[in-house]
């Protein structure tokens, strides 16, 4: 019989989590928005599949001091990645809404002002989607809150408008700016087929996911992983469902 020692700071992590999840499986039943911590039916953060396929998503820009030093990185790595965009970011930067989409990455909608109230999420995102219309030409579909909150009415809301509620299964824990060597080991503890990765090129000082970001799309291709769009990703999802089960 092995007995299982751990540590009480560690135990105490344990317990608050599995309060984190119980309390809230509880909000989400009585339709109060949650984090993305608890997945909600209808929302879209990871494909099932064997392909050794990540997509990197940046959130909260564009912004004018560090999403030119990503888009850099993602250049000169050769990699195409989403990025969801402030509507009141992109109507201030208009320039780099263009460089990013020149570039041919992605653009999802996430919000006008990254407010965290629910009853705004729809109407944000549709004054968004306007926004990028305006200088695009093109309508968004992946919607990202703020935040990562959700509800069954926020995701029945995002649908209506012919969205998809889009979170992610991989958290770089880049806001916290824990130091571009953290960012990189909470990627790679995290890394397998199909994931979603959160990483930031607005909201606060972004330097560390910059150079965090290079070595983090040298470890996982030297792991044999590619890197592509949400719209490539849903593809895999989409692909293994024509799949006979027997064949699988």
């Amino acid at each position: 019989m092995r007995i299982l020692l751990i540590n009480r700071r560690r135990a105490t992590r344990i317990l608050l989590l599995c309060a984190f999840i119980v309390l809230g499986i509880s909000l989400a039943s009585r339709n109060i928005p949650v984090p993305s911590l608890v997945r909600t039916p209808g929302t879209y953060y990871m494909v099932n599949t064997q392909e050794k396929v990540v997509a990197l998503t940046f959130d909260d820009g564009p912004d004018p001091n560090y999403t030119g030093l990503v888009l850099d990185v993602l250049q000169e790595e050769n990699v195409k990645a989403t990025f969801f965009v402030l509507g009141e970011n992109a109507k201030q930067n208009p320039e780099l809404l263009l460089q990013i989409n020149k570039a041919g990455h992605e653009i999802g909608n996430h919000g006008y002002t990254h407010s965290y109230n629910s009853n705004q999420f729809v109407r944000e995102l549709v004054k968004t989607d306007q926004v990028i219309f305006d200088l695009l030409q093109q309508h968004t579909y992946f919607y990202r809150p703020p935040g990562g909150f959700v509800s069954k009415d926020v995701v029945q809301g995002v649908k209506a408008k012919g969205h998809l509620l889009t979170l992610w299964s991989i958290d770089s824990k880049d806001w916290r700016n824990p130091g571009p060597n953290r960012i990189v080991q909470n990627v790679l503890e995290s890394r397998l087929p199909g994931a979603i990765i959160l990483l930031h090129d607005g909201g606060e000082k972004r330097e560390q996911t910059a150079e965090a970001l290079k070595v983090i799309i040298d470890r996982l291709r030297k792991d044999g992983y590619r890197f592509v769009t949400l719209s490539e990703l849903k593809r895999f999802e989409e692909e293994n469902s024509q799949i006979p089960t027997s064949a699988r």
